[in-house]
């Protein structure tokens, strides 16, 4: 497992050069900037109702001693769970509004790495699209209750005394395993159905695990991590999966 996880980092290392050298730059404008906004929308909620949202849990603390330095800590909290959830929320809208550019990314990276220049993708059409969409949105949901499940679960799991310092960890864990699981699914959709797919990804926790935390991890870089994360995610899955079929 741990060796996978170091192949997945290493895969976003071939992902840059495939944007650099391959002329994969066109793929990213429309992703990107889809992905850019979303996460604006996503800042400018917690910008916007963090104060009030920290106002509200601060009325709970009963005593005024301390009261200022919990009104902060409140506040700060509540912009803090507005953009953890957004984010959380964040990666299954946008692998479901730009599914269809990012499956059409995967098959010319399958294209490339496969060094078959015979390979034509089908390119794009309204049915494609729908079809590519309506994917996105059956696997999406799956993966967005079980992911919601476990989070909730370790949640509460960290109220107990001596587990919080390991359910930060874990929850990570968790997310970058779904976050690289819809990466992956791009690719592994072309060629499994739906159970052969969550059997795949099983066998390779590692890879899912090492794809999703770096995404998750370029995605809290301001601006540039927005606009590339999506696509860089995409490639260096798709490296994966074909490497492991």
């Amino acid at each position: 497992m741990l060796q996978q996880f170091i192949k997945a980092i290493e895969s976003y290392s071939i992902a840059i050069k495939y944007m650099s050298k391959r002329s994969l730059w066109r793929w990213q404008i429309i992703p990107g900037l889809i992905s850019f906004f979303l996460g604006a929308v996503i800042f400018g909620l917690a910008y916007q109702f963090g104060d009030n949202l920290g106002t509200i849990m601060s009325s709970w603390y009963p005593f005024e001693f301390g009261k200022s330095a919990v009104n902060w800590f409140f506040m700060l909290m509540g912009k803090i769970m507005i953009v953890v959830t957004g984010l959380f929320l964040y990666r299954y809208i946008l692998l479901i509004v730009i599914s269809p550019m990012l499956s059409l990314l995967s098959e010319k990276v399958e294209q490339i790495y496969m060094d078959n220049p015979h390979h034509q993708t089908p390119g794009f059409s309204v049915r494609r699209m729908a079809r590519d969409i309506s994917r996105g949105v059956r696997i999406t949901m799956r993966n967005l209750v079980r992911e919601m499940s476990l989070t909730m679960l370790l949640f509460l799991i960290g109220f107990i005394p001596g587990f919080s310092v390991a359910t930060a960890p874990m929850t990570f864990g968790v997310q970058s395993y779904y976050a690289g699981f819809g990466n992956m699914d791009f690719t592994m959709e072309r060629f499994m159905n739906v159970r052969e797919r969550v059997q795949f990804v099983k066998r390779n926790k590692g890879l899912a695990i090492g794809n999703g935390a770096l995404f998750l991890l370029i995605l809290l870089i301001p601006v540039v991590g927005l606009f590339f994360a999506p696509t860089l995610g995409v490639i260096a899955a798709t490296i994966d999966v074909l490497d492991e079929m």
